[in-house]
């Protein structure tokens, strides 16, 4: 018997949720044609993948937040966990001005 990586189920969702996330954002440029001339339809589609690739990673933010925290409360490590991507890209963007 092979051995299968358990990470591989969790990248099948995230590229997953990205595609469906991109589709929804695509769709939405067609529902709402003011949302394309607003922003670029490739804009609202990044956006749509990202938004779902981040929805469907959820349970890695909330591991990584429960390392830092220690504790067992999903919301407190959910939010730890999303703020720390965002705390680099403000130190990213700190340290390049």
């Amino acid at each position: 018997m092979a051995f299968r990586d358990p990470r591989a189920d969790k990248w099948m969702r995230q590229w997953v949720g990205a595609f469906t996330g991109a589709a929804l954002g695509w769709l939405m440029t067609v529902l709402f044609p003011d949302l394309a001339l607003r922003f670029s339809v490739l804009t609202v589609v990044l956006w749509g993948a990202a938004i779902g690739a981040l929805l469907a990673s959820l349970g890695w933010f909330l591991r990584a937040g429960a390392v830092l925290t220690r504790r067992t409360n999903p919301w407190l490590n959910l939010a730890v966990g999303l703020g720390i991507p965002v705390l680099v890209l403000i130190l990213i963007i700190y340290l390049l001005r």
